[in-house]
């Protein structure tokens, strides 16, 4: 005769509610940063520009027009006028330091948009991490949050409100902070950090 023997699943232990808030949370600035991305690299809700007056055909002789003016002294002329192009040379402006390290434009929106998809993948990596009850995607998270928060704190300050384009950055930037601020104060607490393993 042979005895059986039935085996008894080991309880598992439920997941804490921090937890689950805390893959919510990244599995939603994952989903704000990829809108913000899409919106802005496929220009979905730009504005379309206006064409302007090419230089020296306005002919009423405006002052913001290169060769319109008459007397050679408008405001926005390179010679003698009051306000004098941007750009130049030094560090102290972005894109004067881009031109004088000889930076392509083209090369850094790629760059962006390559770091901007890596920090999309790696927040759903350690919401899922996060959501397994991983110490190592809990502190990713906590990484990944601070780096959202530094890269939407500028966005705050922003102009916005005036296209519909803006007013959803600034949206996207104050959904962000949002979400990034309870992922860190959640994953440095003691009792969330002791139910991840």
């Amino acid at each position: 005769m042979s005895v059986s023997r039935s085996v008894t699943p080991r309880p598992v232990a439920p997941r804490p509610v921090t937890i689950t808030v805390i893959a919510i949370l990244l599995a939603l600035l994952a989903l704000f940063s990829a809108v913000g991305v899409f919106t802005t690299r496929t220009g979905l809700f730009q504005q379309p520009r206006q064409q302007g007056v090419l230089p020296g055909n306005n002919p009423q002789g405006g002052n913001s027009q290169g060769g319109g003016n008459s007397q050679g002294g408008g405001n926005f002329q390179r010679g003698n006028g009051n306000f004098q192009p941007r750009g130049g040379f030094g560090l102290f402006s972005m894109f004067g330091a881009a031109r004088t390290l000889g930076i392509n434009f083209r090369a850094i929106s790629y760059i962006s948009f390559a770091v901007s998809i890596l920090g999309i993948a790696l927040a759903l990596v350690a919401a899922y991490g996060v959501w397994k009850q991983k110490r190592w995607a809990l502190n990713l998270a906590i990484v990944l949050a601070i780096l959202f928060l530094l890269g939407a704190l500028p966005g705050l300050f922003a102009l916005g409100g005036r296209n519909f384009n803006l007013l959803l950055r600034s949206s996207l930037n104050v959904l962000r902070v949002f979400a990034t601020l309870p992922i860190i104060f959640l994953g440095i607490l003691p009792s969330v950090r002791d139910s991840v393993s």
